[in-house]
């Protein structure tokens, strides 16, 4: 069985059209959503539209944190592979069972999909060309990929760090310790709604200079304070 765990907050929006769209998926699969302390109607909607999810549905509550709410899903995950799913993405259909196939082959141990975006224009169609080329070279890939991994493998890596970004990339990193990573030829979609808001340029620019900073040792907690200080925590 597939574990998808969703960290969540302040989702109320998304979560409706989330649910729908694993609904409708196949495969065996529970899905746990982890709520950082919505306080806009989140886990309302979430029990209101409950009683007609097909699937097992885990709500947990803990702090806001994305690591540490994915940590804690985990915690309460009963299948034997674990789907780190953002909420504002969606999954082409037999993703599910692509990943039960591959994560049965011999030293493979987890992965990622093929990242796009929903409704791009040139400029993030781009980007997931070149982030989709940057993991074939690496096999580190970032949360909007849908990282799956066995749960046991999950556990001996200890979880992700408790870190304000980049905790996708820094786990990869510990994974490839104990197998291969693959990236499956099925695509995930994920809405640019944080482009949008923040501004592709912008936002772009960011995240390149955290993770190149990141890659050469110095991780880049200074961001954090910085985009707090301007209003725009969000961003990472």
């Amino acid at each position: 069985m597939i574990s998808i765990i969703t960290p969540i907050l302040n989702e109320k929006q998304e979560i409706k059209t989330f649910l729908k769209h694993l609904n409708n998926q196949e495969g065996d699969f529970e899905l746990i959503l982890v709520d950082g302390g919505s306080t806009d109607g989140t886990c309302e909607e979430i029990k209101e539209h409950k009683k007609l999810f097909n699937k097992q549905l885990i709500i947990v509550q803990t702090t806001p944190g994305r690591a540490h709410q994915m940590n804690i899903g985990a915690q309460s995950a009963h299948g034997e592979i674990l789907l780190f799913l953002h909420v504002d993405s969606t999954l082409e259909h037999g993703t599910l069972f692509a990943i039960q196939k591959t994560i049965n082959t011999q030293d493979i141990i987890g992965g990622g999909l093929i990242q796009a975006f929903s409704n791009p224009d040139t400029f993030l169609q781009l980007t997931s060309n070149f982030g989709n080329f940057r993991i074939q070279l690496t096999h580190i890939f970032f949360g909007d990929c849908g990282i799956f991994v066995k749960t046991d493998i999950f556990n001996k890596i200890g979880g992700y760090d408790n870190i304000p970004f980049l905790e996708d990339v820094e786990f990869c990193k510990k994974a490839k310790k104990y197998g291969i990573l693959r990236q499956l030829p099925k695509t995930i979609t994920t809405s640019p709604r944080r482009y949008h808001q923040y501004g592709k340029i912008k936002i772009t620019i960011i995240f390149s200079l955290v993770y190149l900073l990141n890659e050469i040792g110095l991780h880049p907690r200074f961001f954090r304070q910085y985009l707090c200080a301007k209003g725009d925590s969000e961003i990472l």
